[in-house]
């Protein structure tokens, strides 16, 4: 089917490349303050091709936790075909799991099915290293594909997952230029985001906001509320000359 390839790209919303001439560590920039990020925040988005519906995506902070003594929050993302979309059957779960004080992951998870085929990925994180596993199987009958490695890092290094909770929670001046470490497809990346411009844009859920709009370097853009609440409500990635779209449709609280 036609609308399948670009649901490769759904997997890339949240994610950029590098890009020449950051100017200042993202890392090492102010917080939000207060703390903004609460448990039982549930955010759900449509992800759109050609204004067709695919896939649902759902964002939860779970609770918090006690590890190793310190404070950290769990934090899932489901991602589903849309009815339209059942022919593709596929599923997508990630869970992190960060400390909200330094907004730095502890441990991530993934496991994505894609008709028969399946791939697990787990990251756990040290000071200065990250052990980094993949497990994938074609199919039952298959043999399983390991890849195993350690890597270095720089402190603040975000996982896929993580790194949403981490650019909201970062004070972010429009014209700059920022740049984070993170870990994706088992490598670490420097990944640069620049504010572009603020925006007025209409949501249904939540009416007319202003908006932080943020631009990567594969002209990919996102539009953050540019309040207290720091809430992703659009996102704009082009491919193969089509545009997919993820749009904020559902928030609501609830105690753990």
């Amino acid at each position: 089917m036609q609308y399948a390839k670009y649901l490769i790209f759904i997997f890339l919303f949240i994610g950029c490349l590098a890009v020449n001439a950051a100017d200042q560590s993202l890392v090492e920039s102010p917080n939000v303050s207060p703390h903004l990020l609460k448990v039982g925040e549930t955010l759900t988005y449509n992800i759109s091709v050609k204004k067709v519906p695919a896939v649902r995506r759902i964002d939860r902070i779970v609770k918090e936790e006690l590890l190793n003594g310190e404070i950290i929050y769990h934090v899932q993302s489901t991602m589903k075909p849309r009815a339209l979309f059942k022919f593709y059957d596929f599923e997508r779960q990630d869970e992190t799991y960060f400390d909200p004080k330094t907004l730095s992951p502890v441990r991530f998870r993934s496991q994505f099915r894609k008709q028969k085929s399946r791939t697990t990925v787990a990251v756990d994180f040290r000071e200065g290293t990250a052990e980094y596993e993949k497990i994938s199987r074609l199919d039952p009958k298959s043999p399983e594909k390991r890849e195993a490695k350690v890597l270095e890092i720089p402190t603040g290094t975000q996982d896929e997952l993580s790194r949403l909770y981490f650019l909201r929670s970062k004070q972010l001046a429009v014209g700059k230029t920022y740049f984070y470490p993170l870990i994706k497809e088992g490598k670490l990346q420097e990944i640069t985001l620049t504010v572009e411009r603020r925006e007025k844009v209409k949501n249904k859920k939540l009416g007319a906001v202003e908006t932080l709009v943020l631009i990567s370097s594969t002209e990919s853009r996102f539009w953050f509320t540019d309040d207290e609440r720091r809430i992703l409500v659009k996102a704009e990635s082009k491919t193969d000359g089509s545009t997919a779209v993820l749009t904020l449709v559902g928030i609501e609280f609830s105690k753990e």
